[in-house]
């Protein structure tokens, strides 16, 4: 096979693979959250104040909340699947980015929302060799995976520098609906 052949077989198969992991994006406004899926993404400003940057100019700083409250009648539940990339962002339920953000003076321009973990007891007998007839219970506690609660609110804060006379702008990524979580 000449080089051409190889390098239109790799992008093919790159252009097949990857819009499977590309996550939905949606714009949100102050006080005019997204609905999605029957969760609600939003966020609110805490405070803000005008920063002088020495040789950058004039900043405005914003202490955001960003949140998520679940509305849609049902707890969602999100069970551990192994995957190619391991098991890693199983909780993930958005992804916030201020788009207008500058990251400077140790300020931030992406935050995550996760699902709290969910745990159970699990119980198993176990003989020693010292006493094989009498076997001892053993009780552990096992994460069984996220959950997001019909009416429960997860919320994280962030702290944005954005140019002076603008205001944040946030987009929320969520999950695909085909990786969305059980309901």
């Amino acid at each position: 096979m000449n080089n051409c052949s190889v390098c239109l077989l790799i992008l093919l198969g790159v252009a097949l693979v990857f819009p499977t992991f590309a996550q939905q994006s949606y714009e949100i406004k102050i006080n005019q959250p997204a609905q999605i899926n029957g969760i609600e993404y939003g966020y609110t400003i805490r405070t803000e104040c005008k920063r002088e940057i020495n040789n950058l100019g004039t900043f405005k700083r914003y202490e955001l909340t960003v949140y998520a409250t679940n509305k849609s009648g049902n707890t969602k539940v999100f069970s551990p699947r192994q995957t190619s990339f391991g098991v890693r962002d199983q909780d993930l339920l958005a992804r916030f980015d201020c788009i207008n953000a500058t990251g400077a003076k140790l300020t931030s321009k992406t935050i995550s929302l996760r699902a709290r973990p969910v745990s159970t007891s699990y119980t198993a007998s176990a003989s020693t060799t010292e006493s094989p007839e009498n076997p001892e219970d053993m009780s552990l506690r096992v994460q069984t995976g996220h959950t997001f609660e019909n009416g429960e609110t997860l919320t994280n804060n962030i702290v944005v520098l954005v140019p002076d006379g603008e205001e944040p702008h946030l987009r929320v990524r969520i999950k695909p609906l085909e990786k969305a979580p059980i309901r």
